[in-house]
């Protein structure tokens, strides 16, 4: 999956390229392969946005990260009257412009031609089905090798974000046009001026744990990448991301019961557990757990108590053949005199849980055992 990390003008921004350095430098060595920015904020001059672009266009390019610039209507124009302006924004070595609102297909082919891009993103949250057709007809008629991809703005003030519903609709429109398809994530570290709060695709995120934000977008059908909106996301935030793109395992928390064999611990703690595909809504079956049961010995029968919701229990030898098998309960079970009860998934990781089927394996972190919570 395709992510970016952000970079925006600013009245001071010659005072801060130097943090911009440091910055792309460590989202570069986390995978990061692009940056975006932007020439379309109202507050600061076109010519001050471009003498900015072609610093971070320097930047970008010797860390080898594409660089994607939005735009917008009036700057179209102003831009594409200056001579001298376009070529200055040529050299700043823009892979993609993103088109935001109120270009005609004349203007595209323009900015197409004079400023040696490869392509545009198309704004994902504003089109109708036919009007999505339309703007992609219009800019694949430019140039057939152009290259076309999809964004979904972000939503700097509270309430005003997408809805789920919305969001899924507008990524199954894209995703038929045959576009790659970014959301936003929000920062929590260093959230954009002036209001602060976060600069999230979908508003449900705004305030949402950064793990739960990452694995449901990296999940979300028709998503293909996505964009640390904020700037200067911290070391912590950016590994994050990184992981979750990667499909590392996931971490549940678990509050171990007392008298856990040794038998039961390395089953548990042996490594990571990939659930089986063909699990279902009751329990969630660990493949790996079997496989290190083959060479242990049986589990001894105990704590065979009634399972209940984000239980961790291991099959103990009365069930044959079985024996060893981890589970994770996902519906309240009666007790069963084969299977012991291990442990109690932390609540807070309990939505992890739907993720199995995603590419995402587990990670079991136990308190006395791999650390404490």
């Amino acid at each position: 999956m395709n992510s970016s990390v952000a970079i925006y003008p600013s009245a001071q921004w010659k005072q801060q390229t130097g943090k911009w350095a440091e910055y792309l430098k460590l989202a570069r060595e986390y995978g990061f392969g692009e940056v975006f920015s932007s020439i379309h904020l109202p507050e600061l001059g076109l010519a001050d946005q471009v003498e900015m672009l072609e610093e971070l266009g320097g930047l970008a390019g010797n860390l080898g990260m594409e660089l994607t610039v939005d735009i917008g209507g009036g700057e179209i124009g102003q831009l594409l009257e200056d001579q001298e302006m376009c070529a200055r924004v040529r050299s700043a070595c823009i892979g993609l412009l993103r088109l935001d609102y109120g270009f005609s297909r004349e203007q595209a082919g323009e900015l197409y031609n004079r400023l040696g891009i490869k392509g545009f993103v198309i704004n994902a949250s504003i089109y109708s089905q036919r009007e999505a057709e339309k703007v992609k007809a219009d800019l694949a008629a430019i140039d057939p090798t152009i290259e076309l991809r999809a964004c979904h703005n972000f939503y700097p003030r509270p309430e005003t974000g997408l809805d789920r519903e919305f969001f899924e609709c507008q990524n199954h429109i894209f995703a038929g046009l045959g576009l790659t398809t970014y959301a936003c994530i929000p920062g929590k570290s260093h959230p954009r001026p002036p209001l602060g709060l976060g600069l999230p695709t979908l508003e449900e995120h705004r305030h949402m744990d950064l793990e739960r934000v990452c694995v449901e977008l990296a999940c979300s059908p028709g998503i293909g990448g996505v964009m640390a909106a904020d700037e200067f996301f911290s070391e912590i935030e950016l590994a994050c991301i990184s992981r979750i793109l990667k499909r590392e395992p996931l971490t549940l928390r678990v509050r171990l019961f007392e008298g856990i064999s040794q038998e039961e611990d390395q089953l548990l703690f042996s490594g990571p557990h990939h659930f089986r595909y063909d699990s279902n809504r009751q329990i969630l079956r660990s493949r790996t757990s079997r496989e290190v049961s083959r060479i242990g010995r049986k589990v001894v029968p105990d704590r065979t108590s009634e399972r209940r919701r984000g239980m961790i229990t291991v099959d103990n030898e009365r069930y044959d053949r079985y024996s060893g098998e981890v589970q994770i309960v996902l519906e309240d079970l009666g007790a069963d005199s084969r299977v012991n009860c291990c442990g109690q998934i932390d609540g807070r990781d309990l939505w992890k849980l739907e993720y199995y089927r995603d590419g995402f394996d587990y990670r079991l972190e136990g308190n006395g055992k791999n650390g404490t919570f």
